[in-house]
């Protein structure tokens, strides 16, 4: 009789810290964790798995921009989800001096979700450059990657494939492709110029590493083809290089054996802020394929 209330006392107990464990891991969260000396902001809602973690395009904090949030509650009603503004944005202390790659950014993600507490693995939803630092984190952190959502995510051969489109300089071109191979040029030289001091040509070569994810989710929401990445330039060499870009996006269905695309319809690079209905229903596609691929 001793030996079964113990077996029940120890049951008791289990049970009590996983309803502990349970509530702790459903708290909402705003606040800035420890990543070795600076601090990351991180703002949580809602409840279930996976853990959603959003993070955003060049220059953008989540944590406080509505088109972001508004994005979140939805998603918050179905899912936890998180919100992360990068080093240097938002409520986030800045990098460290130099240039910084995606790998820099996603051991920065790494480490404030591990100091807040909030456990994988993640279903990452980058937009933009966001996109590529999520694929970083997917090569580096596999066992803590649920599956990802690529938001009209950056290539990590889309300036290279951009600026070998485009003609061989010469004397009175137009004014926009002289432009355009500047800045395409620029952004793969020189992180200086780019506002997160990201170096794009060490962040491809990482986001290269990630050849596969098996069998996890990979949503990847792609902005209509009628948009214009490059604004100002002759129609022709813009299809070209938005047809490019297309051809790289319908690249990452190879990713994955349970790969899906959508395409917006009219909306451009700014999902979230053009369309957020069709971010809300691809991140929502994506929990359910990582719900179904667990229970499989």
């Amino acid at each position: 009789m001793y030996q079964t209330l113990v077996v029940k006392l120890i049951a008791w107990v289990a049970l009590l810290s996983s309803a502990t464990a349970a509530t702790s891991d459903d708290r909402p969260i705003d606040g800035r964790f420890d990543v070795g000396g600076r601090s990351i902001r991180i703002a949580c809602k809602g409840t279930g798995s996976p853990a959603v973690v959003i993070d955003a395009g060049m220059g953008t904090a989540p944590v406080e921009d509505p088109g972001w949030q508004a994005i979140a509650d939805q998603v918050a009603t179905v899912t936890r989800v998180c919100l992360y503004d990068r080093a240097g944005l938002g409520g986030s202390d800045p990098a460290p001096s130099g240039s910084r790659s995606s790998l820099d950014f996603a051991a920065d993600l790494h480490a404030a979700l591990s100091s807040a507490g909030i456990k994988g693995p993640y279903l990452l939803v980058g937009h933009s450059v966001g996109g590529l630092h999520a694929q970083v984190f997917a090569a580096k952190y596999p066992s803590d990657t649920a599956g990802l959502v690529l938001v009209s995510t950056t290539h990590p051969d889309q300036f290279s494939k951009w600026l070998a489109l485009l003609p061989a300089p010469a004397q009175g071109e137009e004014k926009a492709v002289t432009d355009a191979r500047s800045f395409l040029i620029t952004m793969q030289t020189d992180p200086s110029k780019n506002e997160e001091r990201l170096d794009m040509r060490a962040s491809a070569r990482q986001a290269h590493l990630l050849t596969s994810l098996g069998s996890k989710p990979v949503i990847i929401a792609t902005h209509s083809p009628r948009f214009r990445m490059v604004p100002g330039l002759s129609e022709p060499l813009a299809v070209k290089l938005e047809d490019a870009t297309q051809r790289m996006q319908r690249g990452y269905l190879s990713l994955s054996t349970n790969a899906h695309q959508n395409v917006a319809e009219r909306a451009g690079h700014g999902l979230p802020h053009e369309a957020p209905k069709f971010v809300v229903d691809s991140i929502l596609q994506g929990v359910a394929a990582v719900r179904e691929h667990v229970v499989r």
